[in-house]
This record gives C-alpha cells, structure tokens and sequence, in this order.
C-alpha cells in the first residue's frame, strides 16, 4: 500500500482531472472550458486546453495505480484514450480538429514544449500506445517548432524541449543540437546569481523563476542532463542556491505572495521543490518539502477557485476573479498550476512520502530576513505565520506595463492581505503599498526602473523616478524601509522636476463584505474587517490629507487580488514644487494592541526613537534619517 501522503496527493490530482474528464467528448482534441478567450488566437486557446490538462494527466497517469479503486481505474482509462486520440486529430492537417503549426512568437510554442515535456514523462501511457504511424504524424506537428521565432526569455526553453523529443525519438535533425545549446546558452545569460534570474526582455525578478526558469531546467537535467553533465550540473548548483532562498516565500498556510504576473496560476509556485528532489539538486529536510508542497497546494484548493456550473479551476488567486488575469490568459490558463504536482514524480517508495514533516521557515518562532541580492528582494516572516516580500530591485519593464506596473511596483507584498490592481493596467497605478506621483495635466505614476542601493537584515534602501517619457515628467525618489514586526517606517526622499502632488498608500485591507469607513484622524488612520485582519497607516510629516481608498459596494469593479472589497489607508500631500521628505509608518496584522500608534521620542538626524504601548522603543541608526520633522520647501 503507498504511503498515505502520496495517496493525498493522488486524490488531489484525481479531483482536478475528474471535472476535466466530464468535457472529453470524443472526436474532440480541445476542452470546451467556460470564460473568455485570450488575445492570442482561437487555435491557441485550443490547443492550451488540451495541453495543460494533459500535462496534469501525465503527472497522474504514471503514478503507481491506487490499489482497490474502480473508479480511479476507469479515470486512468478515460484519460489517456481521450488523450492519445485526440493528440492524433490535432496534429492532422486534414483533420477539422487540427490545432495548426507552430508561427514565429506563437502561443503554440509554449504549450507544445509543455506537452513533449508531458509526452516524455508518460510514456507508457500517452506515447508508447500509439501506433508508428501516429507517433510520425505528433512528431511532425512538433517538427513545425524547429526555427521558429521566440520571446526572449523562460519561452527558449520550450524549443529546448521539443527538440530533444524530437530527437529521442529519431525525428531530430543535426542541427537541433546546436540550436538547443544555443538556446540553453542564451537562458544562462539571465542568470543573476545565487540561482535567481532576470527574466529576459520581461527585465522582471517572480515567481517565474520558480515555475519557468526551474522548473523547465530541472526538468531538462531529469529528462536529458545525461547529454549535457557539466551543464546539468551548473542547473543542479543554481536550483540548489535558488530553493535555500526559495523557502522562505510561503507562509506557514502554505500560501505565497502574490507577485508579479500570472498570479492565476496559483500553487505552481512549488513546481521546483519536488523535481529539486529528484535531480539531486537540494538538501533541504524531505519533510520540510513535502510540508512546504503540500500546504501550498491545499491552502488553494481549499478555496472557492472552481468554476460554479463545470467544476473546472477558474481565474483568480484565493477564489474566482476573471480580471485578475492578463490578456495571454484563456479558460484552461489556470491549469498552469498542474506543475505544482510534481511531486507525483518521485516514487511512492521515495523518502519524501514517509520522512516526518518539518516547520516551515515561516513557522519558527525565531522569525527570519533573508535578502535576494541578485532580485534586490527581501523575504521576512511576520508574526502569526505570515510573510512579506519586499521589493527594492525588480522593475516594471516598459513591455510589462500592459500588465499591470502595480504587479511588481510596490513596496510590500504579504501573505494573507494581497494587493490591488488598476484599470486600465497600462495607464493606471494603484496607491496600496506604494508612492504614486501625479500631475497638472492628470497622469499618475509610480515605481518604474528600480535599482536597490541597501538590502540589510533591518532595512533596505532603492532609487528610482516616478514618471514617464512623454511629457518628460519626472520625481527623483530615493526610498529607505525599516521594519519592525508587522510595521514598516517608510522615508522617501522626493525631487520634483515639475509641480508634483504626492499619494503614499498603506496596506489594502482585503474584505468579503463591505464594512463603514473609519474615522481618518490627522495623523493615524486604522480598520479592522469582519475577519479579524486590520490595516493602520500613521503619518509623521510633513502635513498631508489622510483619506481612505477603496471599494466598499458594488458600484465599481472588483481590485483587489484575495477579496471583492478593500479599503486602502492614504496620506495625499498637496501640488510640490521643492524636494521634500514624506515619512509614514504601515502596518498590517491581527487586529490588536500591535496596531496603535508609534510615539516618536526623539527624531534627530541619523537616528530615530519611537515608542510602542505593544512593542516597546524602536531604535533606529541610519545616515538617511533626516531631522525631524522636516521643512516643507
């Protein structure tokens, strides 16, 4: 009998893949998933309907069968008939279900580079069943791949893998191999260090660096390391680093920040921990793993994320929200998350399934700061379990700003409190968690190009310049965070190029159900959901508007990434025409005494004393620290 672990994990895939079987009609080669398409085309969102469940079904179809179970056994069945039929009409031409050639930049590529990766870990099951004529027919489709045009950045590795199936099975051309190491050798390139990489021209430090980057790495040193030693061992080593920083993203719920793009795709970000296991590229505890794996997977399919009629995962985060996702995203895109069932890789006789669980990072009552030089980020755990990244280094590209800048240009990113987004994504900023800077004639922007100057265990420091090319608009900001706790003081140094009005958000309070708007008292504005959770925002100077941000009825759309409702704590400083310091003091947590104002006791140039009734005195030592409070002009 398998160990109970891996049968958990068992039932978790089989629960994703059932809603899925009940849409397998066949002499069908595509899902009919309910929502709305992307911008790519109609074959693409076809073809990614297909694709990504079946990478889901490959991850469960190889697995050891569940000993006694009927309908497990006729799901395998169903899975992989359907399958296997349908990979043969979507890749003929003269078939009405024909998904078409790969084209230059195509989605194509990416969803046949996960489905030779899905073909190769399951071939007993999808692939070898086939006749060889049917095998010829794939491997052509496949071969419409070979020199296309591709996207710099994580999609190289797509090509890489399609190849080297080609190749396995005798489809390959001679020229593949220099195409796949010139590939591999452009996806080095990015490498930052200690394992992190800039993803290419999106010029952005998230998540994909778990479920792209590692993920596709890792997978190229399990499936054809073998080719290539030297360079399995470098992703080995990078894989390795990565994951030891890695950990401490997730909470002790499981959940991660979210950040960046794609956030629908919810629990992938643990894609690389069980490959790490299986590649030998980590030394974390096994148990400590598979706890991290298996919270992560829970905490989200325990949440209303299904589609109400079909079953089916729906867009979102921690429930169903169609407008979190960018335009690239389609009905199947949240299946996205299959990758973070890799632990099924690893046998049911592994260590991994039987070893006793180990504490999180996030679980020790120690708490921790780790910084990401190479990303300019800092993970700390915050009490109650959660944790925060803060971002001092990762920019919002000029390409990624029709996704959204608030995805990687603010300051916080939590665990359990989310963010909020803006509409339109390419022109609109949101306030939560960030300075955002406003002119004359009506624009307003935040963080654009980022670069860290500090990351210390107390503090971090960054430059950049909230503005834009047309207009020449510009402010010069020099930020400096300090933390305590569940408490981050804020200092921003601000110059303006023109008349500038100023906006410096705290956290966004998330909430399921609308709740009165606070009092805003001149110098410290606090709330408290329903829930228990609370937000505070108290303004040290110079005199600023405190006033409150958010959506609290239906009447306007939905912003915020963990709830239908939020409430934003803001201090808005008038028309600047001189530099100037803003300092403000954000908090987020359990509501409680933690939530009370800071006393300041002595504000004197390069050093700070602040006073708590919770926490005690905050003493803090930085060239930065301007005599307080600060002159307005």
């Amino acid at each position: 009998m398998p160990p109970a672990a891996y049968l958990r994990w068992q039932g978790h895939a089989r629960g994703l893949l059932e809603p899925l079987a009940a849409l397998m009609h066949p002499g069908r080669a595509d899902l009919p998933l309910p929502g709305r398409p992307s911008d790519h085309d109609a074959q693409a969102d076809r073809l990614e309907s297909f694709a990504r469940p079946l990478f889901l079904a490959a991850l469960y179809l190889q697995t050891t069968p569940e000993p006694d179970h009927a309908a497990a056994a006729t799901l395998r069945e169903k899975l992989g008939t359907w399958l296997r039929a349908g990979l043969v009409l979507g890749a003929e031409p003269a078939s009405p279900e024909y998904w078409g050639p790969d084209a230059n930049y195509h989605q194509h590529h990416v969803e046949m580079g996960l489905m030779a990766i899905g073909l190769n870990l399951a071939r007993a099951q999808l692939w070898e069943p086939l006749t060889a004529a049917d095998r010829a027919l794939v491997t052509a489709w496949f071969a419409t791949a070979r020199g296309g045009g591709i996207v710099n950045n994580n999609h190289l590795f797509m090509s890489v893998h399609i190849l080297e199936f080609l190749g396995a099975e005798g489809a390959g051309r001679p020229t593949d191999r220099a195409i796949i190491d010139a590939h591999l050798d452009q996806l080095e390139t990015m490498h930052r260090g200690h394992g992190w990489f800039e993803d290419g021209a999106n010029q952005a430090y998230d998540h994909y660096n778990a479920y792209a980057f590692h993920f596709y790495g890792l997978l190229w040193v399990l499936l054809h390391g073998h080719r290539d030693p030297a360079r399995a061992a470098r992703w080995r080593g990078w894989a390795k680093d990565f994951l030891d920083d890695y950990q401490h993203a997730f909470a002790a719920s499981g959940e991660h920040p979210a950040f960046g793009r794609s956030i629908t795709y919810r629990f992938n970000a643990c894609a690389p921990f069980a490959l790490a296991v299986a590649t030998g590229a980590t030394d974390l505890p096994l148990g400590r793993v598979r706890r991290l794996c298996t919270r992560n997977v829970e905490f989200f399919l325990n949440r209303p994320i299904k589609d109400a009629t079909s079953g089916c995962l729906a867009p979102g985060f921690t429930d169903v929200w169609p407008e979190i996702v960018e335009g690239y995203s389609c009905p199947a895109s949240p299946y996205w998350c299959a990758k973070g069932f890799t632990s099924l890789l690893l046998p049911a006789d592994h260590a991994y399934w039987s070893d006793p669980e180990e504490p999180l990072p996030s679980e020790n009552p120690d708490g921790f700061v780790r910084a990401v030089r190479a990303g300019g980020l800092v993970f700390r755990s915050l009490p109650g379990g959660e944790v925060e990244l803060l971002n001092a280094g990762s920019m919002v590209s000029n390409t990624h700003l029709r996704f959204g800048s608030w995805k990687w240009s603010k300051l916080s990113y939590r665990s359990g409190v989310g963010f909020t987004y803006a509409f339109p994504e390419a022109t609109a900023w949101s306030a939560d968690a960030a300075l955002i800077a406003s002119w004359d004639d009506g624009p307003s922007i935040g963080r654009h190009s980022t670069t860290a100057t500090a990351l210390a265990a107390d503090h971090l420091g960054f430059v950049c310049n909230l503005g834009r090319k047309i207009g020449q608009l510009g402010a010069g900001v020099e930020t400096w965070v300090f933390w305590r706790e569940g408490w981050l003081l804020q200092l921003h140094r601000v110059e303006p190029r023109q008349p500038v009005a100023l906006a410096l958000g705290g956290f966004a309070l998330p909430l399921e159900t609308p709740l009165s708007v606070p009092f805003a008292s001149p110098g410290y504005l606090a709330a408290r959901a329903p829930d228990g959770r609370a937000v505070a925002l108290q303004n040290l100077g110079p005199a600023g508007t405190p006033a409150w941000d958010g959506r609290l009825d239906e009447s306007t759309p939905r912003l915020h990434t963990h709830a239908p409702f939020h409430l934003t704590p803001v201090i808005t400083y008038p028309r600047q025409t001189s530099p100037l310091v803003l300092a403000a003091l954000a908090w987020s947590g359990p509501a409680g005494p933690e939530a009370e104002p800071w006393k300041p006791v002595r504000l004197a140039a390069g050093e700070w004393l602040l006073a708590h009734p919770k926490l005690g005195q905050w003493r803090i030592v930085h060239h930065a620290l301007p005599e307080w409070p600060h002159p307005t002009s």
